[in-house]
């Protein structure tokens, strides 16, 4: 990760995974465009997600957003806590926030996945999409169903 964002000074923000172009229902898991490698654990399995990746020799891929299971950053933004304060949309808020400062996202180029990323088994389904409406209401300008 140094060495990219050494390389590039212009990428604000890294995951491992996320989309190219965020939907108008913000939730980046359902864009045509995701990109990326991670290893889920749900369900006391393991399920290898691969997304694209880019090219061999590529460092990273310019993203809309990434996902919160890996964000590393080399400049300060601070986080929209007004907006949320809970576990979602968190990573797609900070997504569009360092592109309003002015600086990249990305999603890093692996050729083995860096993390397994255990999601748990419980989704609070009504707390997604009250933090889904904030986000659509604040970012995409109009609530969305």
């Amino acid at each position: 990760m140094l060495h990219i964002f050494q390389s590039h000074r212009e990428l604000g923000l890294l995951g491992v995974a996320g989309c190219k172009t965020l939907p108008p229902n913000g939730i980046w898991r359902e864009s045509g465009q995701r990109i990326g490698k991670v290893i889920e654990y749900r369900g006391n399995a393991y399920h290898p997600l691969e997304f694209e990746n880019g090219d061999e020799d590529g460092l990273f891929m310019p993203a809309d957003a990434i996902d919160g299971l890996l964000m590393a950053s080399q400049y300060d933004v601070e986080w929209r806590e007004d907006l949320f304060q809970g576990f979602h949309f968190y990573d797609t808020s900070q997504s569009l926030e360092f592109q309003k400062h002015g600086y990249q996202v990305g999603v890093a180029c692996q050729k083995d996945p860096w993390c397994l990323h255990f999601c748990g088994d419980s989704f609070d389904a009504a707390a997604y999409e009250a933090d889904r409406q904030i986000f659509v209401q604040h970012y995409i300008g109009k609530p969305s169903c």
